[in-house]
């Protein structure tokens, strides 16, 4: 039986936040290979919480050194010993004695290793989970007919408002300025004082005391902040290539889809919507529900809403075109599509779900990723075919991805391979 070791402590006081980076780094491959073993067990929505992972003691025990009983020499005499003094020759332990400790712990049930369980925040959670993954194949659109600009810092400026007054600009050239205009007359009056020291002279000496008085007054007179000192953020307009996507999430809701199925697909929407949330700023979502009839929802709709009916794919993919063209200019938008389904669809409507997804959908698509849920039964998934209809799309275009899966465990792999990072695996 293995022990579990759990320090629930966000960053326990002897140990600093650097440190904590340098553990997680270190101990990667573990925490990913925990975060991927427990993703299957979580429930839908989720947390905002810490979160716990438990690894294996491996690559977490730190190097030390210790006196090998079997060699060397010791000239120590330990405090409460009455026995020996020092240069006393002792014997060496017999072999096989000693306190060396092994990698394992002995239990009832055999030899086990401890586990160490720590909790990551949400943010170190989330980065793990995402940090080689991408939307793929995203370019930077540019419409000519759109001329779109962003400001940029172009160094400072004499003048502007207060709210673009950059401080510490301002203070560094108030200080030069002081030292500047006060640093000769600090250093006349310091040689005056000199002099008057030794000076026997009374005219002379009323002459000088009259002299530090006057530099005294001129030193004390420069302001602290004068307008000269000020300088303000400069801004200047530069034109910006367009780089921002939406993604389209089409589920399907018809009554064929049971309530596993339907699990697997929020589960694959929920880590695809904190994927895109978390990674990029600039991309939007756009959510659709369909049976026999498509309908654009929100994001709380999308995953609650229980309507449900029969099944007519094109009619999520027609809506999606419409959208398109209202509001996702392909020469502005990289478009991606993200679909889970049980496969079942009316057969009269399969070659006209082919259809605008092959001459409307595909060619103004960054990537399609089609995802069917639930076990095969008999070499065919489900009653349906829809998969097979797909998988037919992919000799004439290359960004089109189809999977399967099964159960929870598949969610977190099959979405790693669909969204890894070009030339990652």
């Amino acid at each position: 039986m293995a022990n579990t070791i759990i320090d629930r402590r966000k960053n326990p006081g002897s140990k600093s936040s650097n440190n904590r980076q340098k553990f997680i780094k270190r101990t990667k491959q573990e925490i990913r290979r925990s975060i991927h073993e427990s993703l299957g067990g979580r429930t839908i929505k989720g947390s905002g919480e810490s979160q716990d992972v438990v690894i294996t003691r491996k690559g977490i025990d730190e190097p030390q050194f210790g006196h090998n009983p079997q060699s060397g020499s010791r000239d120590i005499v330990l405090p409460g010993n009455k026995d020996f003094v020092e240069g006393d020759l002792l014997q060496k332990p017999p072999s096989g004695q000693g306190g060396g400790g092994g990698e394992s712990e002995a239990s009832n049930e055999g030899i086990g290793e401890d586990e160490f369980g720590f909790a990551l925040s949400n943010d170190e959670f989330v980065n793990i989970l995402f940090e080689d993954l991408e939307l793929p194949h995203m370019i930077s659109k540019e419409n000519k007919a759109v001329e779109r600009f962003e400001l940029t810092r172009s160094g400072y400026t004499n003048d502007g408002n207060p709210a673009q007054m950059n401080l510490e600009k301002s203070m560094v050239n108030s200080i030069g300025r002081k030292i500047a205009l006060k640093g000769p007359k600090l250093k006349k009056i310091k040689e005056l004082e000199a002099e008057l020291e030794t000076c026997k002279d009374k005219e002379r000496r009323v002459e000088i005391e009259e002299e530090i008085s006057r530099l005294r007054i001129r030193a004390n007179a420069v302001s602290f902040v004068d307008p000269v000192d000020l300088r303000y953020n400069n801004f200047s307009k530069k034109p910006a290539p367009i780089s921002q996507a939406v993604v389209f999430f089409v589920m399907d809701v018809s009554a064929s889809m049971t309530e596993q199925h339907k699990d697997l697909a929020k589960r694959f929407f929920m880590l695809l919507n904190l994927f895109v949330s978390r990674k990029y700023k600039r991309v939007e979502c756009v959510f659709i529900r369909h049976h026999i009839l498509a309908t654009e929802c929100s994001e709380e709709d999308f995953f609650n809403n229980k309507e449900n009916g029969g099944t007519m794919v094109s009619s999520a993919f027609k809506l999606a075109k419409k959208v398109i063209d209202d509001r996702y200019s392909p020469n502005e938008w990289n478009i991606y599509f993200a679909q889970a389904s049980d496969g079942d669809n009316f057969e009269h409507d399969n070659e006209d779900l082919l259809n605008v997804i092959d001459k409307d959908i595909l060619p103004i698509t960054q990537y399609f990723s089609y995802i069917q849920v639930g076990q095969k039964r008999h070499g065919y998934y489900n009653t349906g075919n829809l998969l097979q209809e797909y998988v037919s799309l992919e000799g004439n275009h290359k960004n089109i991805i189809t999977k399967h899966i099964e159960d929870t465990l598949d969610i977190y792999p099959v979405f790693r391979e669909i969204f890894k990072s070009q030339g990652k695996k």
